[in-house]
C-alpha cells in the first residue's frame, strides 16, 4: 500500500486526463472528489500490478477495451466500458488483497488462450500452489422505485462461477479457486445465499433446527466439482470516510485438493468440519441460508 497522494498520482500518470475517456461514468469517477477513495484504491491495485510485474500487459488490455466509445448516455451505472474497466482491474484487486494477507504472487495469466484459463498463479500462506480464475460478472443496475433494474443479477453471477469451474484445470497439481468481484451496489459477500444454495445445497428447517439433506446437496458434492477447492467472494465497499474489503469464502468439503480456512485471515469462511458446517469469523448476513452448526443429514 502506498500513500494516498502517490496512489492518485499513479492513476493520473497511467490513465491520463479524465477527458480522454469516452465513458461519462469513467470520466466522473476519475475526476470527482467524491470518487477519490475509489481512485486511490485503483492506484493501490495498479501499484501492486507494477510491483508484481504484470502492470504492462494489464494496462495495455485495459486501455484498449475501456477507452472505446459507449452507447450509455450520461453517468450510467451500467455503462459497458465501466464494467469492462472493473473486470480488467479485478485480478489486480484480488492480488492486492491476498498479497496483503500472507500470499505470494507467482504469475499473471500463466495458462490462457484455450479451454483452460488461469488468471493468477499464487502461493498460499502455507506454500501450496494455487490457480485462480477471477470473475467480475455483474453490474449495479438502475434504481427504480427503490429496486435495482438490470443489475444485481444472481443468474449472471452464477453463470460466471459455473464458467470459471470449467476453465480451471483438471486434474492438476495446484489448488483451484474461483474469485468473484461481483460489481454490485450491495456487496455479494454479505448476501451470498444463492451461491450457498447452488454450491453447498438447499437446507431445510424443522422447528429451530436447520439441516442439509443429502438429497439436496449442491455442486460441491458433484464429481465435476472435485477440482474446485472453493469460491472466494471479495467486494470493495465504500462508506463514509472509510472503505473495506468484505470477503466471504465457501470451501468445497469434497475437493480433491482442498484449501485451508487459515489462508483467509480477514474473511468469513464456511467449512465442513466432518460433523457440521461452521462459519469462521461469523456468518455473512441473514440471507445465506446456512447457519453455523448446520448438519449434513445422510438419511434424507
Amino acid at each position: 500500500m502506498v500513500s494516498r497522494e502517490e496512489a492518485l498520482a499513479f492513476v493520473d500518470a497511467l490513465f491520463g486526463s479524465p477527458e480522454e475517456w469516452r465513458s461519462p461514468l469513467i470520466r466522473y469517477r476519475l475526476s470527482s472528489d467524491f470518487q477519490s477513495d475509489w481512485k486511490e484504491e485503483v492506484g493501490n491495485w495498479l501499484k501492486t500490478a507494477e510491483r508484481l510485474s504484470f502492470l504492462d500487459p494489464l494496462l495495455d488490455r485495459l486501455i484498449k477495451r475501456t477507452k472505446r466509445g459507449t452507447r450509455s448516455v450520461g453517468v450510467d451505472p451500467n455503462d459497458r466500458r465501466h464494467s469492462e474497466l472493473i473486470s480488467e482491474l479485478a485480478p489486480a484487486m484480488i492480488a492486492y488483497y491476498l498479497s496483503g494477507t500472507g500470499w505470494q504472487f507467482k504469475a499473471w495469466e500463466p495458462i490462457t488462450g484455450g479451454d483452460v484459463d488461469v488468471d493468477l498463479e499464487l502461493e498460499a500462506p502455507d506454500g501450496r500452489q494455487v490457480h485462480v480464475q477471477v470473475k467480475a460478472p455483474d453490474q449495479p443496475g438502475l434504481v427504480v422505485n427503490h429496486r435495482s433494474v438490470d443489475g444485481e443479477n444472481d443468474e449472471r453471477v452464477l453463470a460466471a462461477v459455473l464458467k470459471a469451474a470449467e476453465q480451471l484445470p483438471r486434474p492438476g497439481t495446484a489448488v483451484n479457486l474461483i474469485a468473484v468481484c461481483a460489481n454490485r451496489t450491495w456487496p455479494l459477500s454479505g448476501e451470498p445465499g444463492f451461491l450457498v444454495t447452488e454450491l453447498v445445497g438447499s437446507t431445510v428447517q424443522r422447528g429451530s433446527v436447520v439441516s442439509l439433506p443429502r438429497s439436496r446437496v449442491g455442486r460441491f458434492y458433484s464429481t465435476d466439482w472435485a477440482h474446485i477447492a472453493g469460491v472466494v467472494v471479495l467486494d470493495y465497499l465504500r462508506g463514509v470516510d472509510v472503505f473495506k474489503y468484505p470477503c466471504t469464502v465457501l470451501l468445497n468439503p469434497q475437493a480433491a485438493r482442498p484449501a485451508s480456512p487459515d489462508w483467509f485471515p480477514r474473511g468469513r469462511v464456511c467449512q465442513f468440519d466432518g460433523e457440521a458446517f461452521r462459519w469462521i469469523r461469523g456468518e455473512p448476513g441473514d440471507e445465506h441460508t446456512l447457519p453455523d452448526g448446520t448438519k449434513l443429514d445422510e438419511r434424507a
